[in-house]
């Protein structure tokens, strides 16, 4: 729904000539959540097939998350009940950085803080 919804504001806004940006291509970072039974799914950023993965979590517990690498890139990151993992991955994302495999992968590695002082790209 917000997907949707922002997109539709993009569009009133170029076509009214108002958006900030001017008429320019839609680049926001896609993301999505779904609720199915107990599991809460979160996804942001686009995985694609051969993408690399590190899971964040144990599978086994049903709250874990998946960041998919792709050329070495963070592409998008898919939470199952792990909320905590999914606002600093949209971040993370929408700034185009890229915490090293180890670091997501590591539950004691502060997504959170990281996300805000990390460094942008260079």
């Amino acid at each position: 729904v917000q997907n949707a919804t922002d997109q539709a504001r993009h569009l009133a806004r170029t076509l009214a000539g108002t958006h900030p940006e001017g008429a320019g291509e839609y680049a926001e970072l896609p993301w999505f959540w779904s609720q199915q039974g107990p599991l809460k799914l979160q996804f942001a950023g686009l995985s694609a097939p051969g993408d690399d993965t590190v899971v964040r979590g144990d599978p086994g517990t049903g709250k874990f998350s998946v960041f998919c690498y792709r050329a070495g890139t963070l592409a998008a990151v898919e939470s199952v009940n792990q909320p905590a993992d999914h606002m600093p991955a949209r971040r993370i994302l929408a700034a185009g950085r890229t915490p090293a495999p180890q670091q997501a992968a590591d539950t004691g590695f502060d997504l959170k803080t990281w996300s805000k002082t990390a460094p942008a790209p260079v």
